[in-house]
């Protein structure tokens, strides 16, 4: 997340919208020398982008997945560039902003497109039976289940549709992973015309036909798709071919939504740019990659003039907000071709000269891994040490128990009958005024901000908010806002001001919750507040513990360590679409389903952490609790971070509440996660046993333990087993 500094001169929006190879190397480029004045915003619907130079080698099980993907949240941290997680889908050219989905409009000033192409799906049946290489990561996302979808004893048949590079290697990269596996498979590759390669030389041709041959692939020529099905592909003049499955590695087809959006394409729907990268209608507006089409010089869509267009781009960037002149892209027609041949071999050529052996594929592995090696350790700032100590946002970022208590009860306060006095002993709500003897409750909640998104945070913040209410068994019905924004030019600030707003105001609809006001400010950094109002009694008290009582908890716990780890950079794809699925989830349904339910008492969990929380609930009560550690639900990742050490800033605070604990034999690491602060935490219960048992049937909710008679006035009030 992009941390507040002297943004007092930054005025203007560049965005990238995709994380191709030309993005990618643009990104880090400005990450040692950003622009003047310019605030960088990456749009990406993938956490990961695969490098497509790997992708054979990764089919073929030569690399990991880590190996071949670029991190873009950990490109983004470390270029200082606000990362978006959306899909665009489209451009309004006049207002300039780019249209998400299910976010609002993200407005820029100058706006770069390299989303690549998608796939070329048009022949009748292909959209239902087939699967596209591209966009690459939807094939990587498919592959292990293409993988698992093999039975044992079976003999599936493949077809790769494509004679080109790309189905060359896509179909020895699979020869080479059921060979090496010893799983029976039979493939064909699938081409229109009667040619291998022919615009290769006679050298690269006789490699790749041994190489077809040395695996026993079929070579099906002269047959044009008309039709897929399940089981079969018809070609246009007849002929079938019965298959289990179809890869098309076909020219892919343009995205639709910026030709819909009035900027020039070219026959196939291509952003048509000048010799500057710079779209041929609109100047504000830059592409590169597959989504191009240079109309003065084309060039194929190779990987390669992605990577070497990235230089141009950035200079033309640099000098359009500079008001300079541009330069136009200078790239040779004839470049260095390499192609993978299943196994650790590879073909090659190079004006006109053809060579192969596994020299050339040791020779490609090299210039891959330098290629990806750019973005890992040799990113800039990662190897800096951290010269002040870390500090959480969301939850983590809050006070700990300790001084909170001891600062509240020495307070002065305004004695009022009808109001509770004793701050120590708050419940999640609290009673605001009285209307007719009826109670209005209130609650305020906020923290830092932990996202450059900042749609995404309202959306977090007001679903925390609200959380104390539901944990009262209260609906809410009206909410304010307090929000402080980090310091910028006012264009921005209004940019960024109706971004969040408008997470509030939609999730307020979503909790059927008006917005009735608020306040503005702005600081050094952005942290949000509302203020949730509610009406009636107030049925599920905090510390309503009877005897026999289920513990149940609808939402894993891991947020705090998993903010933590973000912020250091070191969490995983895996982890962070784990933790952003549960920060986004509504409590609203779970407290719905509720109504018709016992609920002897409730609250959420929070910046105390389950045991903080677990604390309040039975402090007050002649029970104990007994809750069984194995039966938490945790977040990917939360346990094996947390044995690495990774906390959130406020654990220490937290640390002592398991001095009021009978702790069993429960790690370290799992108590830690015990004690994580939550962001946008599930709802915590104790009910009578058949209601848990009714409950727990819900999707997502778990039995974490058993409320009990107290051993005695010195028994410690939970027993951690």
């Amino acid at each position: 997340m992009i941390t507040a500094g002297n943004t007092e001169m930054i005025e203007r929006d560049l965005v990238f919208v995709g994380g191709g190879h030309s993005h990618a190397l643009v990104l880090r480029m400005l990450a040692m020398k950003p622009i003047a004045g310019v605030r960088l915003t990456l749009v990406s619907d993938t956490l990961l982008t695969p490098y497509s130079g790997m992708l054979p080698g990764y089919l073929a099980g030569h690399y990991s997945v880590e190996e071949t993907h670029l991190d873009l949240p950990r490109l983004c941290q470390a270029a200082q560039v606000r990362f978006i997680h959306a899909r665009v889908t489209g451009i309004d050219l006049e207002r300039k902003q780019l249209q998400l989905a299910d976010q609002p409009p993200l407005s820029y000033d100058r706006v770069s497109i390299n989303t690549g192409s998608t796939p070329n799906l048009a022949v009748p049946g292909a959209r239902e039976f087939a699967i596209g290489v591209k966009p690459i990561s939807q094939l990587t996302h498919l592959w292990q289940d293409l993988l698992d979808q093999r039975g044992p004893g079976t003999r599936p048949h493949w077809a790769v549709i494509g004679g080109g590079p790309a189905g060359i290697e896509v179909v020895l990269a699979i020869a080479a992973r059921f060979a090496q596996e010893g799983r029976p498979l039979e493939l064909s590759l699938v081409q229109s015309g009667t040619t291998l390669l022919p615009a290769y030389g006679a050298a690269v041709q006789r490699a790749v036909a041994a190489a077809l041959k040395r695996y026993g692939i079929h070579w099906v020529t002269n047959f044009r798709v008309a039709e897929v099905t399940a089981d079969r592909l018809t070609a246009t003049d007849g002929q079938t071919l019965a298959m289990d499955k179809s890869l098309w590695c076909t020219p892919a087809a343009a995205p639709s939504w910026p030709g819909l959006a009035g900027l020039a394409v070219d026959d196939q729907g291509f952003i048509a740019v000048n010799a500057y990268l710079q779209s041929t209608s609109n100047p504000e507006v830059f592409a590169c990659g597959d989504v191009a089409a240079m109309v003065a010089s084309p060039r194929p869509k190779a990987g390669v003039f992605a990577v070497r267009s990235a230089p141009f781009l950035l200079k033309n960037l640099r000098a359009v907000f500079a008001q300079q002149k541009l330069r136009p892209l200078g790239l040779q027609r004839d470049f260095l071709s390499l192609i993978s041949l299943g196994d650790q071999r590879a073909v090659g050529q190079r004006n006109g000269i053809g060579f192969s052996g596994r020299w050339v594929w040791r020779w490609k592995d090299s210039i891959d891994r330098k290629f990806m090696a750019l973005f890992g350790s040799g990113l800039p700032g990662q190897n800096m040490t951290m010269t002040e100590p870390m500090h959480c946002a969301g939850c983590g970022s809050k006070v700990g128990p300790g001084l909170l208590a001891e600062t509240l009860q020495n307070l002065p306060l305004y004695p009022r009958a009808e109001l509770a006095a004793d701050l120590t002993q708050a419940e999640d709500a609290a009673v605001a005024l009285r209307i007719a003897d009826q109670p209005a409750w209130q609650s305020l909640d906020g923290f830092r901000a932990f996202t450059d998104d900042l749609y995404r945070l309202g959306v977090v913040a007001t679903h925390h908010a609200i959380n104390d209410l539901y944990a009262m068994g209260i609906a809410p019905t009206s909410a304010q806002v307090w929000a402080n924004l980090a310091f910028s030019h006012p264009r921005l600030l209004k940019r960024d001001f109706t971004r969040l707003m408008t997470g509030i105001s939609q999730t307020l609809i979503h909790h059927e919750t008006t917005l009735i006001g608020g306040h503005s400010s702005e600081g050094q950094e952005t942290h949000v507040a509302l203020v949730v109002n509610g009406a009636g009694s107030g049925r599920w008290p905090k510390s309503g513990l009877q005897h026999g009582d289920w513990l149940l908890l609808n939402k894993p716990l891991g947020s705090g360590i998993l903010l933590a780890a973000g912020q250091q950079n070191i969490a995983s794809t895996a982890a962070r679409t784990d933790l952003w699925q549960h920060l986004l989830a509504s409590n609203r349904d779970f407290f719905i389903a509720l109504q018709d339910h016992p609920v002897h008492a409730a609250t959420d969990v929070t910046g105390f952490g389950l045991v903080g929380h677990l604390l309040e609930m039975v402090r007050q009560t002649d029970c104990t609790v007994v809750l069984d550690s194995a039966a938490v639900p945790l977040m990917v990742d939360a346990l094996a971070l947390s044995e690495q050490g990774v906390q959130s800033s406020l654990w220490p605070q937290l640390q002592p509440l398991l001095l009021d604990c009978r702790v069993g034999s429960v790690s370290a690491a799992l108590l830690a996660c015990l004690l994580d602060p939550q962001t946008n935490g599930g709802l915590l219960i104790a009910v009578p046993a058949p209601t848990g048992a009714l409950l727990i049937e819900w999707a997502g909710v778990h039995k974490i333990g058993t409320v009990e008679t107290a051993g005695g006035p010195g028994d410690k009030k939970i027993a951690i087993i």
